[in-house]
């Protein structure tokens, strides 16, 4: 599972350049997921990379193609409202410390599986000024058991961004909010304490 998650990371940033045109906003989302796939693998399974490189590289590909600040909030939840801009400042930069060197080398265990979009479909809230679509995925970790990946594409214009992702319909952003919840309902209840895990296990 730690490989199906890096792997969905690594797809999620692994370019924010702009897709094609396409009859439709579905039809571009899935060929930027598509795209996204061919260009994760290449740049991130390069054996000559050293670990500190590839941390690198992730990092420049996550900050181009999530969108960091607005999942980091979300994960904060209501201690984000709560604090002041100095420390939302310091959690933002260190909730993508902790993502670049969790996720980057995991990334390289990747061995050649698999990887299948099957559909889209619009999500679009009414009145959004941003379209929305889910595309469906298959990852083959093995070849008769796939794991069901959902992507959820917010585009404008030419600009695609993931915005979450569910493994086996499980949110991967919701699962890192609760976690994070927990971190802070055992400590100081504030973001405060939350920055100070973060410090924790970016040194670790």
């Amino acid at each position: 599972m730690r490989l199906i998650a890096a792997f969905v990371l690594a797809l999620a940033v692994a370019t924010a350049a702009p897709a094609s045109r396409a009859d439709s906003h579905l039809d571009a989302s899935t060929k930027f997921i598509s795209d996204l796939a061919n260009e994760a693998i290449e740049t991130l399974t390069d054996k000559s990379n050293t670990s500190e490189e590839r941390r690198d590289k992730f990092r420049k590909l996550f900050r181009d193609g999530f969108a960091v600040n607005g999942i980091a909030r979300f994960v904060a939840g209501r201690y984000w409202r709560k604090a002041p801009d100095a420390e939302r400042t310091e959690y933002l930069a260190l909730f993508e410390d902790v993502i670049v060197n969790t996720w980057a080398d995991r990334f390289s265990q990747y061995s050649g599986q698999k990887f299948e979009v099957k559909s889209a479909v619009d999500a679009t809230p009414a009145k959004s000024k941003e379209n929305v679509a889910l595309i469906e995925s298959l990852f083959f970790t093995i070849p008769t058991s796939p794991v069901r990946i959902e992507w959820r594409v917010a585009s404008k214009g030419d600009l695609f961004k993931i915005v979450d992702v569910k493994l086996e319909g499980i949110s991967m952003a919701t699962t890192q909010r609760d976690e994070f919840n927990s971190v802070v309902s055992k400590s100081g209840r504030d973001l405060a304490s939350l920055i100070d895990e973060l410090r924790r296990r970016r040194d670790s």
